[in-house]
């Protein structure tokens, strides 16, 4: 039975993530960091809040004392969905949310695996990132970087996985949750790209069915070089593992 880890559970992706990983027999307990309750309940989930007065710093610093109590408790993995979309902050922000944010966890749960057991840390990056930091949009570059620095903290005791969803058709319940406008958006681009372009989409529940796969170690065979799994890979791993 596996421990993980999961941030970004009350977005699109991270609540998919966190609805997998309640329904898997293989997922015992799951440690949700943020600054809301997730929307799912459920006996396995133990929610930690950022900030608050225990973690007043909230993602800007993930304290020893937090390590600790996750390394106690026997986490094994990290499946980090938190993210914004650049077009709801300013670059400062974005930068913060989606770099930052995602290195110095990294960093603080490098600590926890060991040579036999290490770390698995799962970056919800999105397709169109560049490692080289060349692409036109300030997320395709933000992403790319984040990846790059991520992969490279690879060890013995901490390993890395990038993927790349494309687009994520929200599963019915989150679409009520998103309001009408985004809702129906999302909704329309499922049911344009489905027919003729289903490369470029990915349902939210069979996201969150490939996430909760690589959480346990399975498919990271399926890296490329920079460490990235794509979106026809994740559709892949969903029909193969559900």
């Amino acid at each position: 039975m596996a421990k993980v880890i999961i941030t970004g559970a009350t977005g699109n992706a991270g609540s998919a993530v966190l609805t997998a990983a309640i329904a898997s027999p293989s997922i015992s307990q799951i440690a949700v960091l943020s600054r809301k309750p997730p929307f799912d309940t459920s006996s396995k989930i133990n929610h930690i809040q950022l900030p608050s007065a225990e973690y007043p710093k909230g993602f800007d610093e993930i304290p020893p004392e937090l390590v600790d109590r996750l390394r106690k408790d026997g986490y094994e993995s990290c499946i980090w969905a938190l993210g914004i979309s650049q077009t709801q902050v300013n670059k400062e922000e974005y930068v913060k949310i989606t770099h930052d944010y995602a290195v110095t966890a990294a960093k603080a749960f490098s600590s926890i695996g060991t040579s036999e057991a290490p770390f698995r840390f799962v970056f919800m990056s999105g397709e169109g990132a560049r490692q080289d930091e060349k692409g036109y949009q300030l997320f395709s570059k933000v992403k790319g970087k984040t990846e790059k620095e991520l992969f490279a903290m690879k060890s013995d005791k901490f390993d890395v996985v990038n993927i790349r969803p494309g687009g994520i058709i929200p599963s019915p319940e989150h679409r009520e949750r998103m309001g009408i406008f985004m809702g129906q958006g999302f909704r329309a681009m499922g049911a344009i790209f489905r027919p003729i372009w289903p490369s470029m989409i990915i349902d939210s529940p069979d996201l969150g069915v490939a996430c909760v796969g690589l959480a346990q170690g399975k498919g990271w065979d399926q890296r490329d070089a920079e460490g990235v799994i794509n979106n026809p890979k994740l559709r892949q791993m969903a029909q193969d593992w559900v």
